[in-house]
């Protein structure tokens, strides 16, 4: 709880740092918005002209699409900017001057820097998934609104992971965020589009090697009543687990490289 009231006390201060550039702000966030409104408009046009992908409509993309952004925003709200990025401030000097501070490192790196611009984000997936989830309300029942609240859940502490595994890498390579546009990004950009139109072995390797699938897939499937075969309601209620599981394991990685961390060399 302490922890809990520091972090909305630094969020309170950084806003109020912030109130003193409103047009860079809100520029920043504009810009964002656009950006990914524009993805959205991008699977209306898609399903418009070929009536949906493998089955899966417009308002079943959007709660595909949406259950991903509205995780790793709100997980990039926290982490991004530090625990991804964590080679620069290696670089830098700034980690070595955190581990000489109390506070537990990871706690110190999600106050660092809030992830402001990661707001346009949650506030353009939250209007569309709440058009779509308006739309399909008909299939939603008091346990899949539930579900949808787990599933986002460990979906959040699965982006967590993945941000904690790249920024650990840094303890032995300054190289992390070119293996996390690799292992992170361009696996999870998959995840964008219903896994049953790739090869099996694309399925297979975002459900066992890299398992993005379960921040959106294998719920969706649960919530549109999609799933075929036991394996895959499995991997729907088995998906939140999977997250707070993977978020455990990237914890105990990222302080077995702070182990064997050295120094920045300054």
């Amino acid at each position: 709880m302490d922890f809990i009231r520091l972090y909305c006390f630094y969020v309170k201060t950084f806003f109020k740092a912030r109130a003193e550039y409103r047009v860079s702000f809100f520029l920043g966030l504009f810009a964002n918005f656009i950006t990914y409104f524009l993805i959205y408009v991008s699977y209306w046009i898609i399903t418009a002209r070929l009536e949906g992908i493998d089955g899966w409509k417009f308002e079943d993309l959007t709660i595909l699409y949406g259950l991903s952004l509205l995780t790793y925003a709100a997980a990039g709200t926290l982490m991004w900017y530090t625990v991804y990025n964590l080679s620069g401030m290696i670089v830098k000097g700034t980690l070595d001057v955190l581990l000489t501070r109390p506070m537990g490192i990871v706690k110190q790196l999600i106050c660092y820097r809030f992830g402001d611009t990661f707001l346009a984000q949650i506030l353009v997936t939250l209007i569309f998934l709440g058009i779509a989830l308006y739309r399909e309300r008909e299939i939603f029942t008091g346990w899949k609104l539930l579900y949808l609240l787990l599933a986002l859940a460990g979906g959040v502490c699965l982006q967590m992971a993945g941000m904690l595994a790249v920024g650990a890498i840094s303890f032995w390579t300054l190289k992390s965020e070119e293996i996390g546009e690799i292992f992170y990004y361009k696996f999870r950009d998959l995840t964008r589009y219903p896994l049953s139109i790739f090869p099996g072995a694309v399925q297979m390797t975002l459900t066992f090697a890299f398992p993005w699938a379960f921040i959106n897939y294998y719920p969706g499937l649960l919530l549109l009543n999609k799933a075929e075969g036991m394996f895959e309601k499995i991997c729907g209620y088995a998906a939140p687990f999977v997250g707070f599981a993977a978020l455990a394991g990237a914890l105990r990685f990222f302080r077995f490289g702070l182990k064997h961390y050295s120094g920045a060399g300054n």
